[in-house]
């Protein structure tokens, strides 16, 4: 009875076997045999389906790091199904499919001339020479070159790379990616490929290796590589990807490994941070006798990062009257301290001590500042240092310093800020995003009349009438609601309450109330 029940069973499972196999999700986890889409150096992370454009959409594939002009390989013997010509917002890109019906895709294939970042180089510096629609290709032929071309132009040079099944179903790239690599030669690839996993530091060969040269932001190369691996080992570098480029989240990770060894926070990779990233490696250099950042005064002619910090703080509080913030204690900067010790009762010496500098550190931490100016990635000054100092309060600025410059990680922030308030996350601070910090303030610390937020810089130049949207109508009913006169949500739409909140604008400053915003009503609200 026992026999014949297992014959049974063996027939249904035959039987069913094909149709459980059909029905299993085509995104389960699939590796292609392949080699390595690109030349090493490179690194990469399993960002599959990860959200982008705000979480609109899925990221399709598994983005490769590599140097512009990194030569991109046919991953398997196949044929070339498509050449993207003319650029395409996706960029330069090309299809392979093999013999399995299986589909490889390249995108953001470079579109620069060698050495810039232009967008001029075309086809001819995109596509590697005979590449065409039909042709048939090697593995480890030499296809393209890694870029940054259509919607990647503002990310760092990389490799969009998907695989789409013969259905043309996308599927997680990771799994080949990590096998192929694992089977080159290389014993650095898997260093790079898995730094997510690296366990004790110096376990590996590449963390035996030394850092021997002062490195700063902006530098890059294999030294920055290694730099970025060690820092991933330590916990201080949260990026998924090793870029090999001294970025200014490569600088946040080393400054706070300063502050954590107690170093002069200065972001950059001098001496005595070295001897902390190269212990283990046997390399050694003289160290010259170093005082712990906290205990360093600052006086005229100090220069460095803590120089940089004093100024954004002074800046932020209204006294540091320069608009360039630089990393030297010159004049300028005594004369800002010494009417911060004036206005905090501290004896006005112009020297920056552990008194000055408790009193600077509670003052720009519990002041509340009004983000009185729309900021977006590459401004600086007052604004933005207020502007950071505002977001680490709420919990979306996650560097330890302010820097008054709208780097990466201000961007972030602002991002982060935007998703949780439902603002569109362009990382840009306009009206809405202004509109959204304002309110959230503590009520404001009492400061000096010296830390006193400037009036925005915007300029009203057109009129303004019931009906109109955009960025000069959210501008107004900022002012207005500053003014007590708009009670209403900042929209950037001119409807039936704005224009109420203008007629009652005009009437206290004997101007027509008509509630359209002409010439005279411009000249009252951008002399506010």
């Amino acid at each position: 009875m026992v026999h014949r029940f297992m014959q049974f069973f063996h027939v249904i499972w035959l039987f069913l076997l094909p149709v459980i196999l059909v029905a299993l999700p085509a995104s389960a986890d699939v590796m292609r045999p392949m080699t390595f889409p690109l030349e090493y150096p490179y690194s990469f992370a399993d960002d599959f389906l990860d959200p982008r454009g705000g979480g609109m959409r899925q990221h399709k594939g598994n983005d490769i790091i590599a140097t512009k002009m990194t030569r991109a390989l046919a991953v398997v013997d196949g044929t070339v199904v498509y050449v993207v010509s003319p650029e395409a917002s996706w960029g330069y890109s090309i299809g392979i499919e093999d013999s399995d019906g299986y589909q490889y895709q390249y995108l953001h294939l470079n579109n620069d001339t060698p050495g810039t970042d232009d967008g001029k180089g075309g086809e001819a510096n995109a596509y590697a020479p005979g590449i065409t629609r039909g042709v048939r290709v090697t593995k480890g032929q030499h296809v393209g070159w890694v870029g940054d071309s259509g919607n990647a132009e503002n990310t760092v040079p990389h490799l969009h790379f998907e695989i789409h099944t013969p259905s043309r179903e996308e599927i997680n790239p990771y799994p080949s990616l990590v096998a192929s690599a694992a089977a080159g030669t290389n014993n650095a690839v898997l260093g790079a490929v898995q730094h997510k996993d690296l366990g004790d530091f110096g376990r590996d060969r590449e963390f035996q290796e030394a850092i021997t040269r002062e490195l700063i932001e902006t530098t890059h190369g294999d030294m920055v590589t290694l730099l970025q691996l060690k820092l991933t080992a330590l916990g201080f570098y949260t990026s998924k990807y090793i870029t090999g480029y001294f970025d200014s989240i490569t600088k946040d990770a080393v400054m706070r490994l300063q502050q954590a060894h107690a170093l002069p926070i200065t972001g950059r990779v001098d001496v005595h941070t070295r001897a902390i990233l190269n212990k283990g490696t046997g390399f050694e250099e003289e160290l010259p006798a170093q005082k712990p950042a906290e205990s360093q005064d600052l006086k005229e002619g100090s220069t460095g990062e803590a120089v940089t910090q004093l100024q954004a703080k002074l800046k932020a509080l209204g006294y540091f009257t320069s608009s360039l913030i630089t990393d030297f204690f010159g004049p300028i900067t005594k004369a800002a301290v010494i009417r911060f010790q004036t206005a905090y009762g501290i004896v006005p010496i112009g020297i920056v001590g552990p008194e000055t500098r408790a009193a600077m550190d509670k003052a720009t931490a519990s002041g509340s500042y009004v983000v009185a100016s729309n900021l977006k990635k590459g401004s600086r000054g007052q604004a933005v240092a207020e502007l950071q100092i505002q977001l680490k309060n709420l919990g979306y600025y996650s560097s330890s310093y302010v820097t008054a410059e709208f780097d990466d990680i201000t961007r972030d922030a602002v991002i982060r800020f935007q998703r949780a308030k439902g603002i569109e996350t362009t990382g840009i601070v306009g009206p809405l995003t202004r509109a959204a910090l304002n309110p959230s303030l503590a009520p404001v610390a009492v400061v000096p009349s010296a830390a006193t937020p400037a009036a925005s810089s915007f300029r009203f130049t057109e009129d303004l009438s019931e009906g109109l949207r955009g960025e000069a109508v959210g501008e107004l009913q900022l002012k207005l609601k500053a003014a007590g006169y708009f009670s209403g949500p900042i929209t950037e739409y001119f409807g039936p309450l704005t224009k109420i909140a203008v007629v009652g604008f005009q009437r206290a400053h004997t101007i027509d109330p008509i509630g359209v915003v002409g010439p005279k009503t411009r000249l009252v609200l951008n002399g506010m």
